[in-house]
């Protein structure tokens, strides 16, 4: 669940992709204060629907999130758990930084026109 350790070429918190996924600052903020966020490449879209979000065969957590939120020292409840029980090192994620450096940076790069 804690594989990942740095963002994917298409995750919507890695940086200069933001404005491809135009998130808005509601969706952000639901993001952000969500006890956890799986990553889209470990979603089954095969049977999505609005009420029945299936996890693949192998969730896992989107890395370039956590990599934000451990820079802003706001963890959410998955990570401080993964973290308590030692699956999850915060200086392991993002060694290349390749995600957005803060929320504010986030923000911008979804609403900026």
């Amino acid at each position: 669940m804690f594989d990942l350790k740095r963002p994917c070429s298409q995750c919507p918190f890695r940086k200069g992709q933001g404005h491809f996924f135009n998130l808005s600052v509601e969706r952000l903020d639901e993001i952000r204060q969500a006890p956890a966020f799986q990553c889209h490449r470990t979603i089954d879209y095969d049977a999505f629907d609005e009420r029945d979000r299936r996890q693949g065969d192998r969730p896992q957590q989107c890395a370039g999130l956590m990599a934000v939120l451990a820079r802003e020292r706001a963890t959410n409840a998955i990570m401080q758990l993964a973290q308590r029980l030692r699956h999850l090192s915060i200086e392991d994620l993002d060694p290349q930084r390749e995600a957005y450096d803060t929320w504010a940076d986030v923000i911008e790069a979804h609403t900026k026109p």
